[in-house]
C-alpha cells in the first residue's frame, strides 16, 4: 500500500499534531495567566459602588461649600450695602448741620443778635 505523493506521512502528522498540543497548551497557559490577573466581578461590583459613594460624598462637599460662599457672598453685600448706608447717613447728617449752623448765622446776622 503505498500514499500519494500529496498526502503526508504517519510521522509529519504525528510532529503537526504534537506542535499543535504545545501551541495549545502554550496558549491556555497564557489565557490561564490573563484570566488570573483579571478582577473578581464581586470585586469590581464593589469598587464601583464605593467610588461611586465617594462621588455622591464630593458633590455633597461641593454644594456645602458652593453654599458657604454663596452665603458669605451675600453676607459681604450685605455689610457693603450697610456700609454705604450708613457714610450716606453721615454724610447727609453732616451736611444738614452745616446748612443749620449756615442758616443760624445769616439769622443771628439778619437780625442783628447777639451769640
Amino acid at each position: 500500500m503505498t500514499m500519494p505523493a500529496d498526502e503526508p506521512t504517519l510521522g509529519e502528522v504525528a510532529r503537526t499534531l504534537a506542535r499543535f498540543a504545545d501551541d495549545t497548551r502554550s496558549r491556555f497557559a497564557e489565557l490561564n495567566t490573563a484570566i488570573g490577573l483579571m478582577v473578581t466581578r464581586d470585586l469590581y461590583e464593589a469598587h464601583r459602588a464605593a467610588m461611586q459613594e465617594d462621588i455622591r460624598e464630593l458633590h455633597a462637599q461641593l454644594k456645602a461649600e458652593r453654599d458657604a460662599r454663596a452665603a458669605d457672598e451675600k453676607a459681604d453685600r450685605d455689610s457693603r450695602a450697610a456700609d454705604r448706608r450708613m457714610i450716606q447717613g453721615a454724610l447727609i447728617a453732616a451736611g444738614l448741620s452745616l446748612v443749620v449752623t449756615v442758616v443760624a448765622a445769616a439769622l443771628v446776622l439778619a437780625l442783628g443778635l447777639k451769640p
